[in-house]
């Protein structure tokens, strides 16, 4: 084997830390290059996956995707070395990226710490500044009378600075792997039955439809399974506005790590959010630790009188470290993408 001189590897470091800084930003808010996917041959690629491949490597300059109107049947990886990517569907509606696969609840449940793992999930999405408005992204494994059911994820999701407007994603168990990273949900819909919103991401979820699909009415179901694993770590899910509703009985969350954070500020609360709201899973006896919380919720299912006691209560103060600005946008990246809110 050869082996690379010492001043060698360090050029090569300065210049891949120069890539990822300026990667950080993607040189502004301008798209230099778009283009244009349809089933019909109608644009450069009749497929996601030959669009994104031809994107080069360590790109650095906004590149948008326009998907036409169409299902398309594939499964999709944006590559770590591929940031500043917009995929821009014609609408949730009528732009489907959809697939089956799954992954067995071992691997997953039993590899947090596993940034690389399989999920099986239809749309994989690993470098930061992503943008996708206007897809759904379907996993049609469990949608399909599968048995038994399986973790069937339609999105993961491992960048940071990553925004997801007015997109959908359907499955039945465990439909969007929000990993790592800063997100951003806005106006999204979001269908599942167990644990259908997990991971360690540091997310915001704002004006977001949450739909629960209760196969079996003696089960009951889990909104979130939020993987915190430290008091220092900054991940949590918030979810300001929107609403949960559906079918069934499902809790607002159930512990998938030992400081596991979910916090609903007035959301709207269908009668399927069960009295109780929440479960510790494995961390019975640490509740403590948990930052479980309801602020100025509404409806049917909002009533707190039978919940778990240990529920958090957050001061004005406490609340204002998970507004928008607070959480997820102190460096004011949300200003700085080629899209307008």
């Amino acid at each position: 084997m050869e082996v690379i001189p010492g001043a060698v590897l360090f050029l090569l470091f300065l210049w891949f830390s120069f890539w990822v800084g300026g990667a950080m930003d993607c040189a502004g808010n301008n798209i230099v290059h778009t283009i244009t996917v349809d089933q019909q041959g109608k644009g450069e690629f009749t497929t996601v996956q030959a669009a994104i491949d031809s994107i080069m490597k360590f790109n650095n300059r906004w590149v948008k995707l326009h998907i036409n109107a169409g299902t398309y049947t594939e499964k999709v990886e944006i590559s770590e070395y591929k940031p500043c990517i917009f995929l821009e569907g014609a609408g949730k509606e009528v732009t489907t990226i959809r697939s089956s696969g799954y992954h067995s609840t071992s691997t997953i449940k039993s590899s947090v710490k596993n940034r690389n793992e399989n999920t099986g999930a239809i749309f994989v999405s690993f470098p930061p500044n992503v943008i996708v408005i206007g897809i759904t992204f379907e996993n049609s494994f469990n949608l399909m009378g599968s048995q038994p059911i399986q973790p069937a994820p339609a999105a993961a999701i491992y960048g940071d600075k990553s925004v997801f407007l007015e997109c959908g994603f359907k499955s039945y168990q465990d439909t969007l792997f929000d990993e790592l990273g800063r997100h951003y949900f806005k106006n999204c819909y979001i269908q599942g039955e167990v644990d259908f919103i997990y991971g360690g991401g540091q997310s915001y979820y704002e004006a977001c439809t949450i739909n629960a699909t209760q196969e079996k009415p003696s089960s009951t179901g889990f909104v979130t399974a939020q993987s915190r694993y430290s008091e220092k770590d900054t991940s949590g899910f918030v979810f300001r506005t929107g609403s949960v509703t559906g079918s069934g009985e499902v809790n607002l969350g159930r512990a998938w790590g030992p400081y596991s954070r979910v916090i609903f500020y007035g959301t709207y609360f269908s009668s399927i959010v069960s009295p109780q709201g929440w479960n510790a899973w494995n961390y019975r006896g640490q509740e403590s630790k948990l930052t479980y919380a309801e602020v100025d919720c509404t409806g049917p299912g909002a009533n707190t009188t039978e919940r778990v006691q240990w529920r958090k209560n957050l001061t004005n103060s406490q609340l204002n470290e998970f507004s928008l600005s607070s959480y997820i946008n102190k460096d004011g990246w949300l200003s700085n993408l080629p899209i307008k809110f």
